[in-house]
């Protein structure tokens, strides 16, 4: 608004008071005129004119067709594990039905009232074209539930099956043949391993011995139990490789399982296909870990060895200082009763 409109009334009112005359028609309509604004040119905002280089938000609404669509739709799917709370559907209108353990918000979205899994599907025994979403405890259920059927209770307790006891496979076919016949291998048993005499072991035949002597015997008898443990191990093999189980057929005659047959093939106490394939790699990776608890092991051998040379030094050294201290109490006594003489000697 300009500032030259707004002096003009002012200007009319102070002229009029200095001159005193009457009141005329043509007086009043020019006091009228003077303080009538001017919105045409003095105020172009008023008006509704914007002269920016920036357009308002008005003109960035697009239409319909071009605009972003609402996330609306399934938002889980059919046998989907949901919990409560969970939207399964969104839509605009009732499109979709709130079914068995299924809400229905007020923007007509579908939640999931318990947790379960859920289901898409029609009841006409409800309504003859609705179509239903709702949610059931278990996975292989299928909605609707049949009328009659005992409903599923809401509080997290499913059925299981009671455990029976597994009873004793059969021995005897029905036609009184056994069911399956076992060939052992025979082994000669292996010798049981000799327990080094005692001799050898006592601490005091230990003592007058030789040690290296002693030490040699141990290792041997070591070594020796050694071999014949591989020696049993190697007949254990044997005996379940050459063990054979045949079996009754259906035409009456015993043979072994193809499995049983496949076995036979590896090498002693190898089972073809049964190895642990694994890479390079991790074959490396293995080896370096045995050898760090091998060094591990060894270091902490090494550190119980230094830790009992100390004690048996400091020992030897506690020993040694209260035997220094003993013989220093005695020559001190001794001293004492030398003294203790001489005194008397002088006095006498």
């Amino acid at each position: 608004m300009q500032l030259i409109s707004l002096r003009r009334p002012m200007q009319a009112a102070a002229l009029n008071s200095c001159r005193p005359q009457a009141a005329s028609p043509a007086f009043l309509s020019e006091l009228v005129s003077l303080l009538r604004l001017d919105v045409g040119h003095s105020s172009s905002g008023i008006s509704g004119r914007r002269w920016a280089a920036v357009k308002s938000q008005g003109a960035y609404k697009l239409k319909n067709k071009k605009t972003i669509p609402k996330k609306l739709g399934a938002k889980r799917t059919g046998d989907q594990y949901v919990i409560p709370g969970n939207i399964l559907y969104k839509q605009r209108g009732t499109i979709w039905h709130a079914g068995e353990n299924a809400i229905l918000g007020r923007d007509h979205t579908i939640h999931a009232a318990v947790a379960g899994y859920v289901k898409y599907y029609r009841d006409p025994a409800r309504h003859p074209t609705r179509q239903y979403i709702g949610v059931t405890f278990r996975k292989e259920d299928k909605l609707p539930y049949p009328p009659n059927a005992p409903r599923v209770r809401r509080l997290g307790m499913v059925s299981v099956t009671r455990k029976t006891e597994d009873t004793a496979p059969p021995v005897l076919s029905s036609s009184g043949i056994p069911l399956k016949v076992v060939r052992k291998a025979v082994v000669p048993e292996a010798k049981a391993a000799a327990t080094p005499t005692e001799s050898a072991a006592t601490p005091e035949t230990a003592a007058v011995a030789d040690v290296k002597a002693v030490k040699r015997t141990q290792r041997q008898t070591a070594k020796k139990r050694k071999a014949e443990l591989a020696a049993l191990r190697a007949a254990q093999r044997k005996i379940q490789k050459e063990t054979r189980v045949l079996h009754l057929q259906s035409d009456y005659s015993y043979r072994e399982h193809n499995w049983e047959i496949g076995r036979l093939v590896g090498g002693a106490g190898r089972v073809q296909g049964a190895g642990r394939t694994q890479s390079r790699r991790a074959m490396l990776r293995v080896r370096r870990r045995k050898k760090q608890i091998v060094f591990g092991t060894r270091k902490a051998e090494a550190r119980r060895r230094r830790e009992r040379r100390l004690e048996v030094m400091k020992r030897a050294a506690e020993k040694k200082a209260k035997k220094a201290a003993e013989v220093e109490k005695m020559a001190a006594k001794e001293k004492g009763k030398g003294k203790g003489q001489q005194k008397t000697t002088t006095a006498a």
